[in-house]
């Protein structure tokens, strides 16, 4: 983790008259964690830039120096020393999944791919999980509970996959194709028409023998088991939640056009795009490559509108919405927010600069305006969503706005002030003068 580009509190941001330019985000969490898997299978030296910096990577990466990958990062450039598809070797003692967040489904589906026993210290028990593991169990796998270990021991001979999975179990697909690509013989997926999942693009990208094949019922997917996996350079593709704030910095900025390249298009980032589409936002998402496409957004004006709570946005991600709503002409009604500490943390940071806002049961009115008064100092309290979000608002509020703390950014996006910088965005570390708190 970098925290020496992040400044020390207070945090502000002033108005830019544009933002112009190209930008990269940090990688998207799971694809990191499967790049990194992926080097750790390939044969020879892979180097991944822009890997995330979420500390469920460095997790992961211990998980696999115990499977006798070598696994060096340098800021978000990793080095990788694979073992080759079906080289991992037992671990000496248990495994520690505890911290691997995410990425722990994808570790189980290829340590249960090995014909080895291997204890899992802290394993997961979320709904994709336990889905995974019912399959394995199914299919040969023997595995094990005892407290807060899980023992898990692979099949000598394992059978390939010939599964359909509905669009609710997106999160198989990947841990799935890692066990498939341990085990012998050809496996098939069958996902819905109209998927698209970057996993599927990384996987092609180091070389496995993957086939896709659409129709109308379905995305027909045929991978080829211990083919081998060739060392990449590679970037990983940009979180989507994280491009999600130059997005809005670009849409309410004036003679704003921003570049965000190379973004991951997942299902859940997704909708956060939607969300701004509503609002009439000018968005251009490019052709995916490598499991990224270019997006590139442009200052217009943005309208109130409805956002309903099939999105499934995440209640984290509603801040940097709220801050484009504040500059939308009109109403702006968000469903699916909830009505807990999160929401009141945000509705203060909004009045404090300036914005008019309702809490309605389970979610937030926003009423927007051309100009937002800004000028209030947010304390984020460990929530860098919501320091992110209004240091964007700063940037095109009348008044400064600054936030009490810019280190609770290095999670997510330690360049965060950096990289806004070099498309003209001007911060400082004075906390902005005669501001309301929130």
């Amino acid at each position: 983790m970098n925290k020496a580009s992040i400044p020390s509190l207070p945090l502000s941001a002033e108005r830019s008259p544009w933002l112009r330019g190209p930008m990269r985000l940090p990688g998207e969490p799971l694809l990191s964690a499967l790049a990194l898997i992926l080097a750790a299978m390939a044969r020879g030296e892979s180097v991944l830039d822009t890997v995330s910096p979420a500390p469920e990577l460095a997790a992961t990466a211990e998980v696999l120096r115990a499977l006798g990958a070598y696994v060096a990062p340098a800021g978000p450039r990793w080095h990788v020393q694979g073992l080759g598809v079906g080289g991992l070797l037992t671990p000496a003692g248990p495994l520690p999944l505890a911290e691997t967040g995410a990425a722990a489904p994808l570790l189980i589906g290829l340590i249960a791919g090995h014909d080895m026993e291997v204890v899992l210290d802290g394993p997961p028990a979320d709904p994709v999980s336990e889905a995974l593991l019912g399959f394995l169990g199914r299919n040969g796998c023997r595995i094990a509970r005892d407290g807060g270990q899980m023992r898990l021991c692979g099949p000598r001979f394992g059978v390939p996959l010939d599964l359909a999975l509905p669009a609710e179990a997106a999160g198989l697909v990947a841990p799935l194709l890692l066990n498939a690509l341990v085990t012998v013989g050809r496996s098939r997926l069958t996902l819905p028409a109209g998927s698209h999942d970057p996993a599927i693009d990384l996987l092609a990208a180091f070389g496995a023998r993957l086939g896709a094949e659409e129709d109308a019922a379905g995305l027909r997917l045929g991978l080829e088991g211990l083919a081998p996996l060739r060392a990449q350079a590679l970037t990983v593709p940009g979180d989507p939640h994280l491009a999600v704030y130059p997005a809005v910095a670009a849409l309410i900025a004036p003679d704003s056009e921003l570049t965000l390249s190379g973004v991951a298009l997942t299902a859940r980032g997704l909708a956060l795009f939607d969300a701004l589409a509503l609002m009439g936002g000018d968005i251009a998402i490019g052709a995916a490559q490598k499991g990224g496409a270019d997006i590139v957004v442009r200052h217009g004006g943005l309208q109130g509108a409805v956002i309903p709570a099939e999105l499934g946005i995440a209640a984290e991600d509603f801040p940097i919405l709220c801050v484009a709503a504040a500059f939308a002409a009109g109403d702006t009604r968000f469903e699916g927010l909830g009505e807990g500490v999160r929401r009141l943390a945000l509705t203060r940071a909004l009045r404090a600069n300036g914005v008019d806002c309702i809490e309605q049961q389970g979610g937030l009115l926003v009423r927007g305006s051309k100009r937002v008064p800004g000028g209030g100092n947010v304390a984020p309290r460990l929530d860098p969503k919501l320091a992110m979000a209004f240091l964007v608002l700063g940037m095109a509020a009348d008044r400064a706005v600054s936030i009490e703390d810019g280190t609770v950014m290095a999670e997510l996006f330690p360049d965060f002030v950096t990289a806004f910088e070099h498309v003209g965005a001007s911060f400082s570390s004075a906390p902005a003068a005669g501001g309301p708190a929130a």
